[in-house]
Protein backbone atom coordinates (compact mmCIF):
# COMPACT_ATOMS: atom_id res chain seq x y z
CA UNK A 1 0.00 0.00 0.00
CA UNK A 2 1.76 3.48 -0.76
CA UNK A 3 1.37 6.39 1.55
CA UNK A 4 -0.25 9.71 0.50
CA UNK A 5 3.23 10.99 0.99
CA UNK A 6 5.01 9.09 -1.50
CA UNK A 7 2.49 10.21 -3.95
CA UNK A 8 2.57 13.20 -3.18
CA UNK A 9 6.41 13.39 -3.40
CA UNK A 10 5.75 11.89 -6.92
CA UNK A 11 3.30 14.46 -8.26
CA UNK A 12 5.60 17.43 -6.74
CA UNK A 13 8.75 15.55 -8.77
CA UNK A 14 6.30 15.39 -11.69
CA UNK A 15 5.66 18.97 -11.54
CA UNK A 16 9.00 20.19 -11.12
CA UNK A 17 10.10 17.81 -14.09
CA UNK A 18 7.64 19.80 -16.31
CA UNK A 19 8.40 22.94 -15.24
CA UNK A 20 9.94 25.39 -18.06
CA UNK A 21 13.23 26.54 -17.06
CA UNK A 22 13.11 30.49 -18.25
CA UNK A 23 16.21 31.88 -20.27
CA UNK A 24 17.41 34.07 -16.98
CA UNK A 25 18.03 30.20 -15.74
CA UNK A 26 19.66 29.19 -18.60
CA UNK A 27 21.69 32.82 -18.30
CA UNK A 28 22.40 31.78 -14.72
CA UNK A 29 24.25 28.25 -15.76
CA UNK A 30 26.42 29.50 -18.06
CA UNK A 31 27.56 32.32 -15.45
CA UNK A 32 27.56 29.50 -12.54
CA UNK A 33 29.81 27.97 -14.79
CA UNK A 34 32.05 30.77 -15.56
CA UNK A 35 32.29 31.67 -11.63
CA UNK A 36 33.31 27.35 -11.14
CA UNK A 37 35.88 27.62 -13.76
CA UNK A 38 37.53 31.23 -12.54
CA UNK A 39 40.36 29.83 -10.40
CA UNK A 40 41.07 26.91 -12.57
CA UNK A 41 41.98 28.83 -15.91
CA UNK A 42 45.24 29.55 -14.52
CA UNK A 43 45.97 26.58 -13.58
CA UNK A 44 47.35 25.38 -16.73
CA UNK A 45 49.78 27.19 -17.00
CA UNK A 46 51.07 26.94 -13.47
CA UNK A 47 51.08 22.88 -13.82
CA UNK A 48 52.98 23.51 -17.30
CA UNK A 49 55.66 25.60 -15.44
CA UNK A 50 56.12 23.16 -12.89
CA UNK A 51 56.09 20.04 -15.33
CA UNK A 52 58.64 21.08 -17.66
CA UNK A 53 61.13 21.19 -14.71
CA UNK A 54 60.89 17.83 -14.73
CA UNK A 55 63.97 15.84 -16.52
CA UNK A 56 65.18 19.19 -16.93
CA UNK A 57 62.71 19.55 -19.95
CA UNK A 58 62.61 23.11 -20.59
CA UNK A 59 66.46 23.26 -20.08
CA UNK A 60 66.47 20.58 -22.84
CA UNK A 61 63.51 22.18 -25.23
CA UNK A 62 63.66 25.46 -23.92
CA UNK A 63 61.54 26.92 -27.34
CA UNK A 64 59.06 24.53 -26.65
CA UNK A 65 58.91 24.66 -22.76
CA UNK A 66 58.59 28.58 -23.36
CA UNK A 67 56.06 28.37 -26.12
CA UNK A 68 53.82 26.61 -25.17
CA UNK A 69 53.59 28.30 -21.44
CA UNK A 70 53.33 31.72 -23.23
CA UNK A 71 50.28 30.55 -25.36
CA UNK A 72 48.49 28.65 -22.18
CA UNK A 73 49.13 31.76 -19.94
CA UNK A 74 47.30 34.30 -23.26
CA UNK A 75 44.67 31.56 -23.53
CA UNK A 76 43.99 31.81 -19.96
CA UNK A 77 43.95 35.57 -20.04
CA UNK A 78 41.77 35.58 -23.05
CA UNK A 79 39.54 33.20 -21.43
CA UNK A 80 38.88 35.40 -18.12
CA UNK A 81 38.75 38.39 -20.05
CA UNK A 82 35.90 36.68 -22.44
CA UNK A 83 34.41 36.07 -19.11
CA UNK A 84 34.48 39.12 -17.13
CA UNK A 85 31.91 40.40 -19.91
CA UNK A 86 29.99 37.60 -20.99
CA UNK A 87 26.97 38.90 -18.51
CA UNK A 88 27.08 41.85 -20.95
CA UNK A 89 27.24 40.13 -24.06
CA UNK A 90 24.61 37.04 -22.92
CA UNK A 91 22.16 40.32 -22.54
CA UNK A 92 22.67 40.96 -26.14
CA UNK A 93 22.63 37.77 -27.91
CA UNK A 94 22.43 34.84 -25.58
CA UNK A 95 22.85 31.69 -27.89
CA UNK A 96 25.51 33.40 -29.72
CA UNK A 97 27.80 34.18 -26.48
CA UNK A 98 26.88 30.60 -24.81
CA UNK A 99 28.40 28.72 -27.97
CA UNK A 100 31.10 31.06 -27.99
CA UNK A 101 31.90 30.37 -23.93
CA UNK A 102 31.54 26.31 -24.97
CA UNK A 103 33.88 26.89 -28.15
CA UNK A 104 36.68 28.98 -26.02
CA UNK A 105 36.31 26.23 -23.54
CA UNK A 106 36.49 23.50 -25.53
CA UNK A 107 39.64 24.72 -27.59
CA UNK A 108 41.68 25.17 -24.10
CA UNK A 109 40.73 22.02 -23.26
CA UNK A 110 42.00 20.36 -26.48
CA UNK A 111 45.01 22.44 -26.73
CA UNK A 112 45.85 20.85 -23.50
CA UNK A 113 45.24 17.38 -24.27
CA UNK A 114 47.30 18.28 -27.55
CA UNK A 115 50.06 18.86 -25.50
CA UNK A 116 49.46 15.78 -23.09
CA UNK A 117 49.76 13.55 -25.78
CA UNK A 118 52.98 15.10 -27.62
CA UNK A 119 54.70 14.62 -24.10
CA UNK A 120 53.35 10.73 -23.72
CA UNK A 121 55.10 10.11 -27.07
CA UNK A 122 58.40 12.02 -26.70
CA UNK A 123 61.16 9.94 -26.49
CA UNK A 124 62.70 11.39 -23.89
CA UNK A 125 60.13 12.61 -20.90
CA UNK A 126 60.48 9.18 -19.15
CA UNK A 127 59.11 10.40 -15.70
CA UNK A 128 57.47 13.28 -17.13
CA UNK A 129 54.79 11.50 -19.58
CA UNK A 130 53.42 9.84 -15.74
CA UNK A 131 53.45 13.25 -14.22
CA UNK A 132 51.65 14.92 -17.27
CA UNK A 133 48.95 12.27 -17.75
CA UNK A 134 48.15 12.11 -14.04
CA UNK A 135 48.01 16.01 -14.45
CA UNK A 136 45.49 15.34 -16.76
CA UNK A 137 43.31 12.95 -15.71
CA UNK A 138 43.12 15.04 -12.45
CA UNK A 139 42.27 18.34 -14.40
CA UNK A 140 40.07 16.35 -16.39
CA UNK A 141 38.17 14.73 -13.34
CA UNK A 142 37.52 18.19 -11.85
CA UNK A 143 36.85 19.97 -14.87
CA UNK A 144 34.20 17.58 -15.53
CA UNK A 145 32.74 17.85 -12.83
CA UNK A 146 32.67 21.75 -12.84
CA UNK A 147 31.02 22.09 -15.85
CA UNK A 148 28.87 19.41 -15.14
CA UNK A 149 26.26 22.00 -15.01
CA UNK A 150 25.89 22.99 -18.82
CA UNK A 151 24.40 20.47 -21.40
CA UNK A 152 27.29 20.01 -23.86
CA UNK A 153 30.04 20.63 -22.12
CA UNK A 154 30.38 17.46 -19.97
CA UNK A 155 30.95 15.19 -22.73
CA UNK A 156 32.82 17.08 -25.10
CA UNK A 157 35.15 18.01 -22.07
CA UNK A 158 36.74 14.71 -21.49
CA UNK A 159 37.27 14.03 -25.33
CA UNK A 160 39.00 17.23 -25.51
CA UNK A 161 41.49 16.40 -22.38
CA UNK A 162 41.75 12.59 -22.98
CA UNK A 163 40.73 12.29 -26.59
CA UNK A 164 44.15 13.13 -28.41
CA UNK A 165 46.09 10.98 -26.13
CA UNK A 166 44.32 7.81 -27.22
CA UNK A 167 44.46 8.50 -30.79
CA UNK A 168 48.62 8.64 -30.30
CA UNK A 169 48.59 6.05 -28.24
CA UNK A 170 46.40 3.38 -29.60
CA UNK A 171 48.11 3.11 -33.10
CA UNK A 172 51.59 2.05 -31.66
CA UNK A 173 49.90 -0.60 -30.08
CA UNK A 174 51.93 -1.62 -27.15
CA UNK A 175 50.66 -2.83 -23.73
CA UNK A 176 50.80 0.35 -22.04
CA UNK A 177 49.94 1.97 -24.39
CA UNK A 178 46.89 0.01 -25.01
CA UNK A 179 46.20 -0.06 -21.24
CA UNK A 180 46.34 4.16 -20.64
CA UNK A 181 43.99 3.62 -24.08
CA UNK A 182 41.55 1.53 -22.37
CA UNK A 183 41.49 3.37 -18.56
CA UNK A 184 40.79 6.68 -20.33
CA UNK A 185 37.91 5.20 -21.78
CA UNK A 186 36.70 3.46 -18.45
CA UNK A 187 37.56 7.43 -16.87
CA UNK A 188 35.97 8.72 -19.76
CA UNK A 189 32.31 6.59 -19.09
CA UNK A 190 32.96 7.35 -15.24
CA UNK A 191 33.34 11.54 -15.42
CA UNK A 192 30.36 10.91 -17.72
CA UNK A 193 28.11 9.32 -15.48
CA UNK A 194 29.87 11.70 -12.85
CA UNK A 195 29.10 15.00 -14.12
CA UNK A 196 25.13 13.63 -15.26
CA UNK A 197 24.16 13.09 -11.49
CA UNK A 198 25.65 16.69 -10.74
CA UNK A 199 23.68 18.33 -13.49
CA UNK A 200 20.54 16.44 -12.84
CA UNK A 201 21.03 17.91 -9.20
CA UNK A 202 22.02 21.29 -10.22
CA UNK A 203 18.86 21.52 -12.81
CA UNK A 204 16.56 20.11 -10.55
CA UNK A 205 17.55 23.04 -8.18
CA UNK A 206 16.78 25.40 -10.76
CA UNK A 207 13.69 23.88 -11.76
CA UNK A 208 12.23 23.97 -8.21
CA UNK A 209 13.44 27.49 -7.77
CA UNK A 210 11.43 28.70 -11.26
CA UNK A 211 8.28 26.55 -9.67
CA UNK A 212 8.36 28.31 -6.97
CA UNK A 213 8.88 31.72 -8.05
CA UNK A 214 5.95 30.80 -10.85
CA UNK A 215 4.00 29.93 -7.65
CA UNK A 216 4.25 32.88 -6.00
CA UNK A 217 3.50 35.35 -8.94
CA UNK A 218 0.15 33.28 -9.44
CA UNK A 219 -0.35 34.09 -5.75
CA UNK A 220 0.86 37.64 -6.52
CA UNK A 221 -2.00 37.25 -8.73
CA UNK A 222 -4.30 35.71 -6.75
CA UNK A 223 -4.32 38.53 -3.91
CA UNK A 224 -4.84 40.76 -6.38
CA UNK A 225 -7.69 39.64 -8.16
CA UNK A 226 -11.31 39.70 -7.73
CA UNK A 227 -12.32 35.74 -7.47
CA UNK A 228 -15.85 36.74 -8.66
CA UNK A 229 -15.42 38.83 -11.63
CA UNK A 230 -11.87 38.00 -12.33
CA UNK A 231 -11.16 41.43 -12.92
CA UNK A 232 -8.44 43.40 -10.74
CA UNK A 233 -9.61 43.99 -6.93
CA UNK A 234 -9.47 47.29 -4.97
CA UNK A 235 -5.75 46.50 -3.65
CA UNK A 236 -4.55 46.01 -7.24
CA UNK A 237 -6.51 49.28 -8.15
CA UNK A 238 -4.90 51.10 -5.40
CA UNK A 239 -1.25 50.09 -6.18
CA UNK A 240 -1.90 51.35 -9.90
CA UNK A 241 -3.42 54.56 -8.88
CA UNK A 242 -0.43 55.12 -7.27
CA UNK A 243 2.14 54.69 -9.89
CA UNK A 244 0.03 56.63 -12.34
CA UNK A 245 -0.88 59.20 -9.96
CA UNK A 246 3.03 59.39 -10.07
CA UNK A 247 3.40 59.45 -13.48
CA UNK A 248 0.83 62.02 -14.47
CA UNK A 249 2.40 64.49 -11.78
CA UNK A 250 5.78 63.64 -13.60
CA UNK A 251 5.08 64.18 -16.92
CA UNK A 252 2.25 66.27 -16.49
CA UNK A 253 -0.39 64.64 -18.10
CA UNK A 254 -3.92 64.54 -16.80
CA UNK A 255 -5.21 61.07 -15.11
CA UNK A 256 -8.90 60.60 -15.18
CA UNK A 257 -11.14 57.29 -12.90
CA UNK A 258 -14.43 56.92 -13.31
CA UNK A 259 -16.99 55.25 -10.65
CA UNK A 260 -19.15 52.62 -12.17
CA UNK A 261 -22.39 51.32 -9.53
CA UNK A 262 -25.00 49.08 -10.86
CA UNK A 263 -28.57 50.39 -10.79
CA UNK A 264 -30.82 48.29 -8.38
CA UNK A 265 -28.72 45.55 -7.89
CA UNK A 266 -29.82 45.16 -4.45
CA UNK A 267 -33.28 44.06 -6.07
CA UNK A 268 -31.78 41.96 -7.88
CA UNK A 269 -30.60 39.83 -5.29
CA UNK A 270 -33.68 39.88 -3.36
CA UNK A 271 -35.64 38.94 -6.67
CA UNK A 272 -33.30 36.19 -7.61
CA UNK A 273 -31.04 35.24 -5.62
CA UNK A 274 -27.39 36.04 -4.79
CA UNK A 275 -25.94 33.22 -7.56
CA UNK A 276 -28.30 35.25 -10.02
CA UNK A 277 -26.73 38.64 -9.30
CA UNK A 278 -23.18 37.39 -9.23
CA UNK A 279 -23.30 36.42 -12.99
CA UNK A 280 -25.11 39.92 -13.08
CA UNK A 281 -21.56 41.30 -11.89
CA UNK A 282 -19.70 38.92 -14.03
CA UNK A 283 -21.57 40.33 -17.07
CA UNK A 284 -20.86 43.57 -15.81
CA UNK A 285 -16.92 43.32 -15.51
CA UNK A 286 -16.63 41.58 -18.72
CA UNK A 287 -18.52 44.46 -20.30
CA UNK A 288 -16.53 47.28 -18.94
CA UNK A 289 -13.17 45.95 -19.93
CA UNK A 290 -14.30 45.15 -23.02
CA UNK A 291 -14.51 48.63 -23.74
CA UNK A 292 -11.25 49.82 -22.69
CA UNK A 293 -8.51 49.47 -25.43
CA UNK A 294 -5.22 50.79 -24.08
CA UNK A 295 -3.42 47.79 -21.57
CA UNK A 296 -2.62 51.10 -19.47
CA UNK A 297 -6.34 51.60 -18.61
CA UNK A 298 -7.92 49.10 -15.87
CA UNK A 299 -11.25 47.96 -14.76
CA UNK A 300 -11.27 47.00 -11.02
CA UNK A 301 -14.23 46.18 -8.73
CA UNK A 302 -14.06 48.56 -6.01
CA UNK A 303 -16.43 46.57 -3.83
CA UNK A 304 -19.90 45.23 -3.88
CA UNK A 305 -21.67 46.40 -7.20
CA UNK A 306 -19.52 49.28 -8.21
CA UNK A 307 -16.55 49.24 -10.34
CA UNK A 308 -13.70 51.27 -10.81
CA UNK A 309 -11.75 52.46 -13.86
CA UNK A 310 -8.55 54.44 -14.04
CA UNK A 311 -7.50 55.88 -17.30
CA UNK A 312 -3.91 57.51 -17.11
CA UNK A 313 -3.24 60.03 -19.71
CA UNK A 314 -6.97 61.07 -20.45
CA UNK A 315 -8.40 64.25 -20.68
CA UNK A 316 -12.40 65.34 -19.36
CA UNK A 317 -13.76 64.73 -23.09
CA UNK A 318 -11.73 61.30 -23.69
CA UNK A 319 -13.07 60.04 -20.07
CA UNK A 320 -16.36 61.04 -21.15
CA UNK A 321 -16.37 59.50 -23.94
CA UNK A 322 -15.17 56.21 -22.68
CA UNK A 323 -17.90 56.14 -19.50
CA UNK A 324 -20.30 56.56 -22.21
CA UNK A 325 -19.02 53.60 -23.98
CA UNK A 326 -19.44 51.76 -21.15
CA UNK A 327 -22.86 53.02 -20.08
CA UNK A 328 -24.25 52.32 -23.28
CA UNK A 329 -22.64 48.32 -23.52
CA UNK A 330 -23.97 47.70 -19.71
CA UNK A 331 -27.24 48.85 -21.08
CA UNK A 332 -26.74 46.02 -23.80
CA UNK A 333 -25.87 43.43 -21.27
CA UNK A 334 -29.19 40.84 -20.89
CA UNK A 335 -28.21 38.25 -18.20
CA UNK A 336 -30.19 34.98 -18.06
CA UNK A 337 -30.62 31.82 -16.16
CA UNK A 338 -32.84 29.26 -16.08
CA UNK A 339 -36.51 31.87 -15.22
CA UNK A 340 -34.32 34.37 -13.76
CA UNK A 341 -33.65 37.14 -17.27
CA UNK A 342 -32.49 40.82 -16.11
CA UNK A 343 -30.99 43.76 -18.34
CA UNK A 344 -28.51 45.58 -16.74
CA UNK A 345 -27.70 49.30 -16.30
CA UNK A 346 -25.79 51.34 -14.70
CA UNK A 347 -24.63 55.13 -13.29
CA UNK A 348 -21.53 56.31 -13.61
CA UNK A 349 -19.12 59.02 -11.95
CA UNK A 350 -15.99 60.98 -13.96
CA UNK A 351 -13.56 63.05 -12.34
CA UNK A 352 -9.97 64.19 -13.96
CA UNK A 353 -7.16 65.66 -12.18
CA UNK A 354 -5.53 67.99 -14.30
CA UNK A 355 -1.51 69.32 -14.28
CA UNK A 356 -1.02 71.99 -11.88
CA UNK A 357 -4.00 71.15 -9.61
CA UNK A 358 -3.30 70.50 -5.81
CA UNK A 359 -5.66 68.06 -5.27
CA UNK A 360 -4.16 64.29 -4.29
CA UNK A 361 -4.91 60.90 -5.53
CA UNK A 362 -7.35 59.83 -3.11
CA UNK A 363 -9.38 63.23 -3.32
CA UNK A 364 -9.60 62.16 -7.43
CA UNK A 365 -11.18 59.03 -6.29
CA UNK A 366 -13.49 60.99 -3.92
CA UNK A 367 -14.74 63.43 -6.53
CA UNK A 368 -15.84 60.41 -8.71
CA UNK A 369 -17.52 58.49 -6.42
CA UNK A 370 -19.06 62.19 -5.59
CA UNK A 371 -19.68 62.43 -9.39
CA UNK A 372 -21.69 59.23 -9.25
CA UNK A 373 -24.20 59.99 -6.10
CA UNK A 374 -25.17 62.81 -8.68
CA UNK A 375 -25.39 60.48 -11.02
CA UNK A 376 -27.66 58.48 -9.28
CA UNK A 377 -29.50 61.52 -7.71
CA UNK A 378 -30.76 62.39 -11.45
CA UNK A 379 -32.51 59.39 -12.03
CA UNK A 380 -29.71 56.79 -12.70
CA UNK A 381 -28.60 55.50 -16.15
CA UNK A 382 -26.14 57.97 -16.72
CA UNK A 383 -22.37 59.37 -16.96
CA UNK A 384 -21.90 62.37 -14.69
CA UNK A 385 -18.92 64.19 -14.66
CA UNK A 386 -17.66 65.93 -10.93
CA UNK A 387 -19.32 68.92 -9.94
CA UNK A 388 -18.61 70.72 -6.06
CA UNK A 389 -22.24 69.33 -4.97
CA UNK A 390 -22.28 67.36 -1.73
CA UNK A 391 -24.02 64.48 -2.57
CA UNK A 392 -27.28 63.20 -0.74
CA UNK A 393 -26.71 60.08 1.42
CA UNK A 394 -30.36 58.84 1.02
CA UNK A 395 -29.43 58.39 -2.10
CA UNK A 396 -26.66 55.68 -1.84
CA UNK A 397 -25.92 53.56 -4.97
CA UNK A 398 -27.55 49.94 -4.74
CA UNK A 399 -30.49 51.31 -3.19
CA UNK A 400 -33.71 50.30 -5.46
CA UNK A 401 -36.35 52.41 -6.41
CA UNK A 402 -37.48 50.64 -9.78
CA UNK A 403 -36.22 47.63 -11.82
CA UNK A 404 -37.26 46.63 -15.49
CA UNK A 405 -36.49 43.46 -15.01
CA UNK A 406 -37.51 40.13 -18.07
CA UNK A 407 -39.77 37.74 -16.67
Amino acid sequence: MVSNDTHTSDDAEALVARTHVPLSYQKQCVLDAVHRMRNGLLLYPAVWVVLMQVDNYATRHTSFAIAHGVALFLASAIRLIYNSGLKRTMERDFHRAQRLFRALSLLYNAYWGTLCAIILVAPDAETLRWLMLMSTVGITAGGTVIVAIDSVLPLLYPLCTLGPSVLVLLPRGGSVDLAISGLSAIFFAYSLGISRMVGREYWARQRSQALLEQRARELETISRTDALTRVPNRLKFQENLTVAWRDARRRHEPLSIAMVDLDYFKHINDSHGHPFGDLCLQAAAQGLSAVLRRPTDMVARYGGEEFVVLMPNTAPDGAMQVAQAMLDQIKQTYVSQDEHAAMLSCSIGVATWQPGSDDQAQALVQQADAALYQAKRAGRGRVMPHVHATPDASDAPGEPRELSVVA
